[in-house]
């Protein structure tokens, strides 16, 4: 019992080791050594990495599964990239600070993360295949959605370029998304991809947390110049808006299922995957040069506590479904992913 929690609960202790250690890093560290190695990662490279190999270890023969029924996972993606959106954007205008409301219109815009949602779906008991689809759906329409969102919802003060972030988006999610799946569909790809399944999300996971300490040594870096920092106060209500964000879509997700009579195991994909969201693509934004043009030293923040808190928040609700469901897509596999 006490390794499964290890085992499930590494990659968050990771992520919080990470980004103390890379704050500290770019606010106290040698200047050269920080300018090297936030000049030798590059954002987009690494996030178009992170979706191949996830793209590439995704079950294909669920999504097979789930486009022959694929109301529940239409449903889902429009509440993972139609509705939050919306939803987060009267909590953005409750930030004070001008960062953390750009953080979180930037985290509610990008798509379903690639591997979490179907974990916790499995560890729910809920139909995987619906997660696994509705992942596929928002990472591949968020190329047109996602510039086309930042567009309506940001003003001139955090200004962004639409069509470079449309390319960018193009080059480093959806081609790789596409590559990872077209390879998996050969019979040496699909051999490997259920071989080494979970070495390939290890190595996705320990990418995402390179990302994250570029974000975190570039935020110290800009912290060391700052006279000051954000207040309690602000950290405080940017926090609650993330947990805000991801309780509202998980209950409309949940709710709407029922209404729209879905069967349980599908609401509960529903529920999950329609309310997380995935970091690569997130720091990918805030993070590459001439995407965002407003100068935003802490926009990083609400992205990690989104998604710290979307792993916490899951795993917790997960366990409760569990416990109250029995279905056969109930999986022994609990390790959470990116």
């Amino acid at each position: 019992m006490i390794w499964q929690r290890l085992r499930q609960s590494w990659f968050l202790a990771a992520l919080a080791g990470v980004l103390t250690a890379g704050l500290l890093f770019g606010h106290s560290g040698p200047d050269a050594v920080v300018a090297w190695f936030l000049r030798i990662v590059q954002p987009a490279v690494t996030t178009a990495i992170v979706l191949f190999l996830m793209a590439f270890s995704l079950d294909a023969s669920r999504r097979r599964e789930a486009l022959s029924r694929p109301a529940s996972a239409v449903w889902g993606s429009l509440v993972n990239i139609g509705l939050m959106p919306l939803i987060a954007w009267p909590l953005a205008e409750w930030q004070e600070l001008p960062d953390f409301r750009l953080g979180l219109l930037v985290t509610a815009v990008v798509p379903c993360t690639l591997a979490t949602a179907s974990v916790f779906t499995r560890k729910a008991g809920g139909n995987d295949a619906v997660s696994l689809l509705v992942t596929l759906l928002t990472n591949v329409s968020c190329v047109v959605l996602t510039p086309l969102w930042l567009q309506g919802l940001l003003t001139k003060s955090a200004a962004f370029d639409p069509w470079r972030t449309l390319e960018q988006l193009t080059l480093s999610v959806l081609v790789p998304t596409v590559l990872g799946q077209v390879l998996q569909e050969t019979p040496l790809g699909r051999q490997v991809a259920v071989r080494y399944r979970r070495e390939i999300g290890v190595a996705a996971q320990c990418l995402v947390l390179l990302l994250v300490s570029v974000a975190a040594t570039q935020a110290g870096r800009v912290l060391s110049q700052q006279s000051s920092w954000p207040t309690a106060r602000s950290a405080a209500v940017m926090t609650a808006a993330c947990v805000a964000l991801h309780g509202l879509a998980a209950a409309v997700g949940w709710h709407g299922s029922q209404w729209l009579r879905l069967p349980r195991a599908d609401a509960i994909a529903v529920a999950i995957a329609g309310s997380q969201k995935t970091l690569p693509i997130g720091l990918m934004i805030v993070a590459t040069p001439g995407l965002l043009t407003a100068a935003a030293p802490f926009v990083t923040f609400p992205l990690l506590v989104f998604h710290a808190g979307q792993l916490i928040i899951d795993s917790a609700l997960a366990e409760r479904w569990a416990a109250a469901t029995e279905s056969p897509f109930v999986d022994a596999l609990a390790e959470p992913d990116v």
